[in-house]
């Protein structure tokens, strides 16, 4: 009998211990905390430009294409374009020419244009000597939304010989 009772016993603590490491129904759990970040992505690139060509002074240049910009932008409040043309209103210290103009060398007389981004008028402000876009969207796209930037001249017949440039800066800012 002696092996009778070691073997119930023997028995019980098989299950007291089992139930000790392992026990049916008992569950663990433990929890995995997924956490990351969308950085902010504003930007405007240009692609290729057209140049003026020859024929500057000859003929008119109506609503001539001379770049694309595309706008990104995925902060939800929106985000503002600014451009600045360096032969215009940010030539003079009080920001008085609001005319966008091409100029030449310090002899010759600007050639005026007008230029529109995205189909609206480009009209330099008087005080800043910029044009603001002000854009409440988004443009979470992986293409953006591309703007067109022309420009309109009249034929210049009157103006003399030589290169004659202006530098548009188009700025990109989240609200």
């Amino acid at each position: 009998m002696k092996n009778v009772k070691f073997g119930k016993w023997s028995g019980l603590a098989a299950v007291i211990t089992g139930g000790l490491i392992l026990s049916a129904s008992s569950a663990f759990a433990t929890d995995v905390i997924l956490s990351g970040s969308v950085s902010a992505i504003t930007t405007v690139t240009i692609g290729s430009t057209t140049p003026l060509g020859s024929t500057l002074g000859t003929a008119p240049l109506l609503g001539l294409t001379v770049a694309t910009a595309t706008e990104k932008n995925n902060v939800t409040a929106g985000y503002k374009v600014t451009v600045t043309s360096a032969s215009s209103a940010a030539q003079a210290t009080d920001h008085s020419i609001t005319t966008l103009r091409l100029t030449g060398d310090e002899t010759t007389t600007p050639i005026p244009y007008t230029m529109t981004y995205g189909g609206t008028t480009v009209a330099l402000d008087g005080t800043l000597g910029t044009h603001v876009f002000t854009r409440t969207t988004t443009v979470n796209t992986p293409n953006g939304d591309n703007k067109i930037l022309a420009i309109t001249t009249s034929a210049a017949t009157s103006a003399h010989f030589g290169p004659y440039t202006d530098t548009v800066t188009l700025t990109i800012a989240a609200l």
